[in-house]
């Protein structure tokens, strides 16, 4: 008797983990099992920020340089949503990182048992002024 009264509480735990399962399918998730790639890898990535990032103007007056921590997720089907500054280094340079990062192509989305996943994505973007020498 003991073992039947002892079941039943957790076939009915089981079925409410499934049931939270199911609604939690837009959930984002900090540690997929296949992580978000950019189409073409990182190499790929960094020849789209060089050829995209625009160096502000007013960034260059003020000799403004450093590294943008950006985050942003990558939805199921590849696209970028609420790119978010980390730690930033200007008004300027952190809108011109949220600018370029919102006009890339879709990713690779990430997964997680086997489905398409939403994932956060961390990255800098590193800001150098050359000189003119």
């Amino acid at each position: 008797m003991k073992s039947t009264i002892f079941l039943i509480p957790l076939i009915l735990l089981f079925s409410a983990c499934s049931i939270v399962k199911q609604s939690d399918s837009n959930k984002i998730v900090n540690y997929p099992d296949v992580e978000a790639k950019y189409p073409g890898g990182e190499e790929a990535m960094k020849t789209f920020l060089a050829y995209n990032i625009r160096y502000p103007e007013i960034a260059m007056e003020n000799g403004d340089q450093g590294k943008v921590y950006i985050k942003f997720i990558v939805e199921k089907n590849g696209s970028i949503s609420e790119i978010e500054i980390l730690r930033g280094v200007s008004r300027a340079i952190d809108a011109e990182s949220k600018r370029v990062i919102s006009i890339m192509p879709n990713w690779e989305p990430a997964q997680a048992n086997g489905e398409f996943v939403r994932a956060y994505c961390r990255i800098p973007i590193n800001y150098v002024l050359q000189n003119a020498n």
